[in-house]
């Protein structure tokens, strides 16, 4: 797989508040691809055409303060019942790689890639291959193996993701990698989390919404306090 020539990247974001969103993260990503997803939640006993007639100005300025002086961002503006089900439709119509799950950040200048295992795995390296082209970011790469286990098979996993790193133009000076043994990954990547600017985790399940409110990404994407890039598996 070569690598991606352009990162195109979902940005979800509710556009229902009184402010507008601070997205300066969008413009940390280098030369991606953006598309804005402003989402507007309706009641399940609201109509969402009803709700669009009474809101819908006020929406679109702020997509519209949003995207002043980033002339190549898509935005896209919905109105819907099912948040997860429209981030997933949205990402299929606009062939994105990944969705950010964005928070307030200044600068991204360290990355966090765990690894679960091969599956998605050149998908993401790929996407950070990428994302570290663009941004002069290094990046850790983690994964966690259960607590007794050998850790080799692990640490095969770890080098072999950086190998491809390397081999995608990535100076491997940029390129570290940790190992955790406690058996608990979720806890770990949230305690590791705090470390770094950004944290890119692999979709492993068919719909990206079973990623976003799924068991195995929720606790993460929630409680890292950290945007969240979760790179897409459309295989």
């Amino acid at each position: 797989m070569p690598p991606i020539d352009e990162l195109t990247v979902l940005v979800p974001v509710d556009i229902s508040g009184t402010e507008t969103p601070p997205l300066g993260i969008i413009d940390l990503l280098g030369p991606s691809r953006v598309v804005l997803l402003g989402y507007f939640p309706v009641p399940r006993q609201a109509e969402p055409a009803l709700i669009r007639d009474e809101y819908e100005a006020d929406a679109e300025a702020k997509l519209r303060d949003i995207a002043e002086g980033r002339p190549d961002l898509t935005e896209v503006l919905v109105f819907t019942h099912d948040r997860e089900a429209t981030i997933d439709r949205v990402a299929d119509q606009y062939d994105c790689d990944a969705v950010l799950s964005a928070e307030r950040v200044d600068t991204i200048e360290r990355v966090l890639v765990p690894l679960r295992g091969d599956v998605n795995l050149e998908r993401i390296v790929s996407v950070v291959a990428g994302l570290l082209d663009a941004s002069g970011a290094t990046a850790t790469l983690f994964h966690s193996v259960a607590e007794g286990a050998d850790p080799s098979q692990g640490e095969f996993l770890l080098q072999g993701a950086v190998d491809r790193l390397v081999d995608y133009g990535v100076d491997e000076e940029r390129v570290d990698w940790r190992l955790g043994e406690t058996g608990d990954p979720s806890t770990e990547i949230v305690a590791l989390g705090g470390e770094y600017d950004l944290v890119v985790l692999g979709e492993t399940e068919p719909s990206l919404a079973e990623r976003i409110i799924g068991d195995v990404l929720s606790r993460i994407v929630d409680d890292v306090d950290r945007p969240a890039l979760i790179v897409r598996d459309v295989t």
